[in-house]
């Protein structure tokens, strides 16, 4: 990073953050995050030999293992007795972690299970261990899995994830490991076998002692979680209330080394949106690598070598029609995703996406007692960034450009209750720099208080023709500050938020969308809970009010409103409210007012249905006037046996200004998934738009009638996250004033290999 981009009000400002921290913790006393001597609640057993993950408990192959019993409810009822037995069993061997679930229920015939592919079985009876590998209430791993096996992984990070403290999870992380799972007349097995080397802990250690939680998640009616912890429900904190476990004793020496080459080749035909126009073809074949070695338990290398970024299966469709901001989308690739969490603050300055084609990257990931850290670079052959307003952002892009990519993230955990870190990002290219530090802390209060902050400085340089396209000057200098007090208990929550961005701040390398705005939001509700007895198992009401203004002191928008949530039978959640404000754009104040409904329902196993609802008066955003909206998003997933599912979902749009209608719009998603086994699924997906717009009612040149389509089927086969094989086809179509129908303008034949290989 050049330093000399960081101006010295910016180093001020970071500088008198860091001191106002370290301030706060010399008065609260910082100690050691192990003081004190722990209950262990739990031994690990070694085991010589190997159980064989087949979703059956045979012969004596468990018979050294500890025995748990799952004897408490947690969710909705609060520390009551387990509605059906559940013991779990587990031991290791010095290279894995064992699990063993075995799960009662006198009505086997109700288990709801289903074959799908990883990460999409969460509506399913599960088994999940958590476990606090560092034990140290700050992250952990997750890992569940259905009765039939299905496997679901994620990290629990309980401070930048946190969820207001009860703990975020990030189910893009894959792990490899074995799980297999068995129903039987009186309930069912899974068996699971957790590789170390997929985990990170603490080493150089005699033993490990780690938090643990096991889950079972019996949905009915209402969707029990079952654990072998009680919960203080009052504390804002999930990871520290953990049970410990201690054993692994005897861990053994490996390489700890992942390389997993991949090979990916597509065919595909374009032409533009006149049907006359002829094809132009295109065939590429590309071959890629990814490494990963755990130099020890607790650090890791990776590196990658032109990752694949090819849209093996389509992202979900979203409506972007009188939007001013830029769509989010999810990172796909495992060499960004693998120790994603140590680059997590408060504010997404690290979103990996934004690096769209690297042609190789380095990362170094670990933790060592109460430090964490992390650094990556990686290059990029086609840089893109967001040019954010306070009213609306932009896509930039510096064409045939390469640039260089790099993040340094560092966190401290004082004691239990506070952290401390520091970020910087950086990405560069000829004539354009973008470089971004902050500082940001977080301090648990008592029980049930937490204090967010983060401070963050930014500098920018673009290149000539960005400021004369987008109105940008040459050099961009400025800062961002974000601090959040929340409250949160068993029945209370209230919080206040202040955040102000600078106008010229930037944060390219993350997803800042909007600047030039000072923000001050502030809330509170209250939870009534409901025993066993009742058909429904939480009520909350709540009130919110929100004010913005720009860097000026000029009022961007204000805005108060309610919410009640009801969680009832048949797991349904309702999720309601009233806005009612006003907004500032383009040189007008505009009246917004809207009443809101979101709901979600299983009637039956394998039936899943929503809908999202919402009327009132919004802003005509392409034409700076007032209209009513009206948008209605129903989804659906219907299962159809154990193999089948149909994934629908709609949103329709229409907003009218002075009675006439502006705009029409449809976008459907549709798939259609029949999953063989675990390990391979062949899906269809279709996704169709159609726009209709009034064209007198614009000032600007618009289609009256815009359509497209995009179709795919495509084949997977999975023996594990990194061990894969796909091929598929894509086509779009389009249609607008120029065409009287809707044609084809893409197709696309792909398919894609890689293989991991262990040491």
């Amino acid at each position: 990073m050049d330093v000399r981009s960081i101006s010295t009000t910016t180093v001020r400002f970071i500088s008198g953050m860091t001191l106002f921290l370290m301030a706060v913790l010399s008065l609260t006393g910082a100690v050691n995050l192990h003081a004190g001597e722990e209950t262990i609640d739990y031994l690990i057993p070694y085991t010589e030999s190997e159980p064989v993950i087949d979703g059956e408990i045979t012969g004596g192959e468990w018979a050294s293992a500890e025995h748990v019993l799952l004897d408490n409810e947690t969710q909705p009822s609060q520390n009551i007795p387990a509605l059906e037995d559940t013991e779990v069993l587990l031991m290791e061997d010095g290279n894995n972690f064992y699990v063993a679930f075995i799960a009662s229920d006198p009505e086997p015939d109700k288990i709801r299970a289903f074959f799908s592919d990883r990460d999409l079985c969460w509506d399913d009876d599960l088994v999940t261990v958590v476990i606090d590998t560092f034990n140290d209430a700050r992250r952990a791993f997750e890992f569940s899995a259905n009765p039939l096996g299905v496997q679901r992984d994620a990290i629990c990070d309980d401070v930048a994830g946190g969820n207001g403290g009860f703990g975020g999870n990030d189910n893009s992380w894959n792990a490899i490991w074995d799980s297999a799972g068995r129903i039987s007349d009186s309930g069912y097995v899974v068996e699971m076998k957790i590789p170390l080397s997929q985990l990170r802990f603490a080493g150089g250690l005699v033993k490990q002692t780690w938090g643990i939680d096991l889950i079972r998640t019996y949905p009915r009616d209402k969707r029990h979680k079952l654990s072998n912890n009680t919960k203080n429900y009052d504390l804002s904190c999930y990871l520290c209330q953990l049970t410990k476990a201690q054993g692994f004793t005897q861990l053994k020496e490996n390489r700890n080394l992942r390389i997993v080459p991949t090979v990916t080749a597509s065919y595909s035909k374009d032409r533009s949106t006149t049907r006359t126009d002829e094809w132009q073809s295109d065939t590429k074949l590309d071959a890629g690598m990814d490494i990963r070695w755990g130099i020890n338990q607790d650090v890791v290398l990776n590196a990658t070598f032109n990752p694949d970024f090819s849209q093996v299966e389509a992202d979900v469709a979203e409506l972007d029609i009188n939007n001013t901001f830029s769509i989010y989308y999810p990172e796909r690739r495992e060499f960004f995703l693998d120790g994603a969490d140590y680059f997590n603050t408060f504010s997404n300055l690290v979103h990996t996406r934004n690096i769209s084609s690297p042609d190789y990257g380095i990362k170094l990931t670990g933790k060592r007692d109460v430090h964490t850290y992390g650094l990556f670079f990686a290059n990029d052959t086609g840089t893109s960034f967001v040019i954010p307003g306070n009213q609306g952002s932009i896509i930039a892009s510096l064409e045939n450009t390469e640039s260089l990519n790099s993040a340094f993230r560092y966190r401290l955990d004082v004691n239990r209750n506070m952290n401390l870190g520091v970020i910087f990002t950086d990405r560069r290219a000829d004539d354009y720099s973008n470089s971004v530090a902050g500082v940001d802390g977080s301090i648990r209060i008592g029980n049930s208080d937490t204090i967010e902050m983060q401070a963050m400085g930014s500098a920018t340089e673009y290149p000539v023709h960005i400021q004369e396209k987008f109105g940008q000057k040459e050099n961009n200098d400025d800062y961002a500050f974000k601090i959040n007090y929340e409250h949160r208990d068993n029945n209370w929550t209230w919080a206040a938020r202040y955040a102000e961005y600078g106008d010229d701040f930037r944060a390219d390398m993350g997803f800042i969308t909007r600047v030039d705005y000072k923000n001050i939001d502030v809330s509170g509700g209250h939870d009534w809970r409901f025993g066993p007895e009742s058909r429904f198992s939480r009520f909350y009401f709540g009130v919110d009010y929100e004010k913005s203004y720009d860097e000026a002191g000029n009022k961007l928008e204000e805005e108060a409103g309610i919410r009640i949530n009801v969680d009832g039978p048949m797991q349904s959640f309702v999720f309601m409210g009233y806005n009612q404000g006003e907004e500032f754009y383009n040189g007008k104040f505009f009246d917004k007012n809207s009443i809101f409904l979101f709901g979600h329902i299983r009637p039956m196993a394998g039936l899943d249905i929503g809908i999202d609802i919402s009327t009132g008066k919004g802003i005509d955003y392409f034409n700076t006037r007032s209209g009513d909206v009206f948008s209605l998003g129903p989804q659906i997933e219907l299962r159809l046996g154990k193999h089948f599912k149909l994934d629908l979902r709609h949103n329709y749009q229409k907003m009218k200004v002075g009675g006439d209608s502006l705009y029409t719009t449809n976008l459907t998603d549709l798939r259609f998934t029949y999953q063989f086994n675990i390990r391979s699924f062949l899906r269809a997906i279709v996704q169709y738009s159609d726009t209709e717009s009034d064209t007198s009612l614009y000032v600007f040149d618009i289609d009256s009638r815009l359509k497209g389509l995009t179709t795919q089927i495509l084949y997977s086969y999975k023996i594990n996250p990194q061990t894969r094989f796909f091929i598929g086809y894509s086509n779009n179509g389009l249609q607008n004033d120029e065409m009287d129908q809707l044609d084809t303008t893409n197709h696309t034949l792909f398919t894609k290999f890689s293989y991991a290989w262990q040491y």
